[in-house]
């Protein structure tokens, strides 16, 4: 299994199916960047391979329906068999990539050919080795040629064999992108309260897809409910402590957060940039988790999905 391998393969389909994904591409001092949604409008579609991109090629992601009493919203319904690989080790956006006045959150399994950051790869013991790779950039900008001249020094990978998707926040694929961000919204947020991430199996996790809007402030505000009043996870382990594991379940999910019930679409507005910085970090979870000890048979569940704050985040007044 190589991440890298796979996700050039969806990048490359989605050079080849540009049109139909409203897409585009071009060379930038060698390397293939792919513009998803700053200078084209982009798909619900192209939002699905982005995501699988970001998991290296070793998830599934699909739209389901999400009933918000009688509202019928678009969700993203994430699969996968290697949690670890797909969330942790590629769709963590753990790699800052920052040039002079570009940055971006960059996310893929690039960040394994580079190690950034270098901790998870050292605790996991994993690695790879690649003459092609894919970084997604969450940004509003291009890249110029020193950020590329940057990504190929750090992952070792020449350029004409990089692909760099650009998201922006304000598009259809980044609202897509971050809902299928579930799963790993949960293992993040296990792995702060110390739970051993090599013990679980598998994942599944379901989130509504925040609506558009143009300003990337009031989309990230948007996104962020979505996840954390909206989303809801489910892991398969293999632990022999029930007791242990039940613990952990009541502290995972966002409603174990003294800023529980703080609508971050609101925030936005009296915080800008800074409420990321302005809350208790431990609310950066799914409104529910819920796990399958296959040791044991017992199955342990916490949190709710809360619809106000959900019917806030969208603007509804009744």
């Amino acid at each position: 299994m190589n991440l890298n391998k796979l996700s050039v393969e969806l990048a490359m389909y989605m050079v080849d199916h540009a049109d139909e994904l409203r897409v585009t591409y071009t060379k930038i001092n060698g390397v293939t960047v792919i513009d998803t949604g700053i200078k084209v409008l982009g798909s619900f579609e192209a939002g699905l391979l982005v995501s699988k991109i970001t998991m290296g090629g070793v998830a599934d992601v699909s739209i389901t329906p999400f009933q918000l009493d009688d509202l019928l919203l678009p969700s993203v319904l994430v699969r996968t068999d290697y949690p670890v690989e797909a969330c942790i080790l590629s769709q963590l956006a753990g790699w800052r990539v920052q040039v002079k006045d570009f940055f971006a959150n960059g996310s893929g399994p690039a960040r394994i050919l580079a190690r950034k950051p270098k901790r998870y790869f050292e605790t996991f013991g994993y690695s790879e080795t690649a003459n092609e790779t894919v970084l997604v950039l969450e940004t509003d900008r291009y890249p110029n040629d020193e950020v590329v001249d940057y990504v190929a020094r750090e992952t070792g990978v020449g350029k004409g064999s990089i692909y760099l998707v650009l998201v922006s926040p304000a598009s259809i694929v980044g609202s897509v992108q971050v809902s299928a961000r579930i799963v790993e919204t949960g293992l993040y947020k296990l792995d702060t309260l110390g739970f051993n991430l090599r013990s679980i199996r598998n994942g599944v996790g379901i989130s509504p897809i925040a609506p558009l809007h143009s300003d990337p402030l009031v989309m990230a505000g948007k996104t962020n409910d979505m996840l954390l009043y909206g989303g809801s996870t489910y892991y398969i382990v293999d632990l022999d402590n029930d007791d242990y594991l039940r613990e952990i379940v009541s502290k995972a999910p966002s409603s174990s957060s003294k800023d529980y019930g703080r609508s971050f679409t609101e925030m936005v507005k009296e915080y800008g940039w800074d409420f990321l910085y302005k809350v208790d970090p431990s609310i950066f979870a799914p409104a529910v988790i819920t796990i399958n000890n296959v040791r044991t048979g017992r199955v342990f569940t916490a949190g709710r999905i809360n619809k106000d704050v959900l019917r806030r985040a969208l603007g509804l007044t009744s």
